[in-house]
């Protein structure tokens, strides 16, 4: 584990003091990483799709996610200077640390929201000279007209405009208005969003889509009552069906995209706080976004120098995206937006407390089911897909259920090892071994208690499966129809093969029958049984680093080899977890 984790005993993470000793432990370790003129951060090697110097200006504007909401309530002060110096000098067309001209589609405009966030929530401390501030408002109101992704990047300008109405400056309503019908047009009731894309329901809907809504609500409420007004109900519908997606202790289920961000997974508690909208007990709110820092800072997720890294569970390069840089990670700390917030306040006020929730609920808005009792959620999405692929997104979206214990893995390569196929179907032509999943979907359809799906991973073969959840298990029934012969293979959860201080499997923990295979461990157990239609089982020697959680893992599989023709087989997998 790395020594700059934060358990339990050094920072309980109780109260806004403790939230506050923590966020100021993850930001010491960029103090001395500044570039020229204090306009970026240089915390490592690994690039992104735009490049060194914007990803240096990205890790700077990151960082303001949480001294911003800090700066607000007067705290952060020895911080202060060395933003501010970086703000004017970023935004200074004639400095040479000038972050240079926005264009269409430039990651420069997703950072602007954090800088927009800041004039909001302290613009006025910020102390900007008559020329500075000049500087400013026209490096981000060149982002208006710029072509951008039609998903949560709209948002960034809305903030923008948001913060130039509330420092006095010149603002463009134009702008604005196109900006938010276009995000109003992707609400699809019950107080979900889609991200742009009506088949991908993941995490920019709670800290994307949510999260700047109850900003823009917080701050434009007086100025757009009646917007302000819908942001916060949508956003109290949504939460009911959100606390689904957290263990009672606070740990979430990893799912989507953008697993990096870490515990940005709390962060729409923490709008939701500071928007003033108690959608559900402020104890219940405090818990999700304490416990599960308290879960994010005790796991390995820091380097040996105290830098948040890529990763998710561990530091792990192959599960990210395109747009994953050194610094993309501290989009994290929007979770500590609560710091705005006063001592007094209810939000701190309030002792945590775990929500009643059913064990089982189906999300029709989100195209999937949950499942869960207090120490293991498992979401099971229905009609999942992302359109663009950012990297492995078919591992990230459409595998048949993800869980909060045993993460998800992906693919290194097409043999069963490599592309740790768990939680998933794949096929192969019989004996080539070169192994292919879900890439989208035919048809969907979601019930109370079950899902189908029906999709394509090869040409001539069609796949039409019902998921039945029974937790800590669930059913799968397949339909089959392969116009040649082909081999299957259909995974259980990922186990960790060894516990966290090195322990491994044993043998003697595989339990073995003629058509299935359970591994039981102190630390868990996976399971999958072929109720009918046969099968081999076996146990796949995942390749290393492929799961989000655990860098080494096995997964109990069942294989068959199928002729030409129409087959019905069913299995039973189980994955339970010790109680947290």
């Amino acid at each position: 584990m790395a020594c700059f984790n934060l358990p339990a005993h050094q920072n309980p993470l109780r109260t806004r003091r403790d939230v506050e000793a923590a966020l100021l432990r993850i930001l010491e370790p960029v103090r001395g990483r500044f570039t020229q003129g204090s306009a970026g951060l240089r915390l490592g090697e690994n690039n992104a799709v735009y490049g060194a110097k914007t990803a240096q200006m990205e890790a700077f504007s990151r960082m303001l996610w949480g001294l911003a909401p800090l700066w607000a309530a007067g705290g952060g002060e020895e911080w202060l200077p060395l933003f501010r110096e970086g703000l004017a000098n970023g935004a200074d067309p004639d400095h040479p640390a000038y972050w240079g001209t926005p264009a269409d589609y430039d990651q420069k405009v997703v950072e602007m929201a954090a800088i927009a966030t800041t004039l909001l929530l302290c613009g006025e401390r910020m102390a900007f000279t008559p020329r500075e501030a000049e500087n400013l408002h026209g490096w981000l109101a060149r982002s208006e007209g710029l072509r951008l992704p039609q998903n949560n990047w709209l948002f960034f300008r809305v903030l923008v405009q948001a913060a130039f109405r509330h420092m006095g400056w010149d603002w463009n309503g134009r702008q604005l208005e196109e900006d938010l019908a276009k995000l109003d047009g992707w609400y699809l009731g019950g107080g979900w969003y889609c991200d742009g894309q009506p088949t991908q329901m993941d995490y920019y809907i709670p800290f994307g889509m949510h999260y700047y809504g109850l900003i823009y609500a917080w701050a434009m409420g007086r100025d757009d009552p009646e917007r302000a007004r819908i942001f916060q109900e949508r956003a109290a519908q949504f939460a009911g069906d959100f606390l689904y997606w957290f263990e009672d202790g606070g740990r979430a289920v990893p799912f989507g995209r953008s697993q990096t961000y870490r515990f940005a997974q709390g962060a729409f508690f923490s709008a939701l706080a500071l928007a003033g909208v108690e959608a559900v007990p402020w104890g219940v709110m405090k818990s999700r976004v304490l416990g599960n820092l308290r879960d994010w800072l005790a796991q390995p997720v820091f380097d040996s120098g105290g830098l948040l890294t890529v990763g998710y569970g561990y530091p792990n390069l192959f599960m990210s995206e395109q747009y994953n840089a050194s610094g993309s990670p501290y989009w994290a700390l929007k979770a500590f937006l609560c710091l705005a917030l006063p001592e007094d306040h209810p939000f701190w006020a309030a002792e945590e407390a775990a929500p009643r929730l059913e064990p089982l609920r189906a999300i029709p808005p989100a195209r999937m089911l949950a499942a869960r009792d207090g120490s293991q959620v498992q979401l099971f999405p229905a009609g999942q897909h992302c359109v663009n692929e950012l990297g492995n997104c078919a591992a990230k979206y459409e595998k048949l259920v993800y869980s909060s214990r045993f993460g998800f893995s992906v693919p290194r390569g097409d043999s069963l090892e490599e592309g740790a196929f768990d939680c998933c179907l794949a096929v192969s032509e019989a004996g080539a071994e070169r192994w292919r999943t879900q890439r989208g979907f035919e048809a969907f359809r979601l019930e109370a208690d079950r899902y189908w799906r029906k999709f394509s991973p090869l040409p001539g073969v069609t796949v039409e499966v019902t998921v039945v959840p029974d937790f800590p298990s669930h059913r799968r029934e397949y339909v089959i129809t392969a116009d040649r012969p082909i081999d299957a293979a259909d995974g259980g959860f990922a186990l960790p093969a060894e516990d966290g201080d090195g322990r491994p499997l044993t043998p003697d923990m595989a339990e073995w029958e003629p058509h299935g295979v359970a591994v039981r461990a102190p630390w868990g157990t996976s399971a999958i049984r072929c109720l009918s239609g046969g099968g081999e089982p076996v146990l796949v020697k995942a390749w290393p680093n492929t799961n989000l959680f655990h860098p080494l893992t096995r997964i109990p599989t069942i294989r068959l080899s199928l002729p030409a023709g129409t087959h019905r087989f069913t299995t039973l997998v189980t994955g339970s977890a010790p109680k947290a």
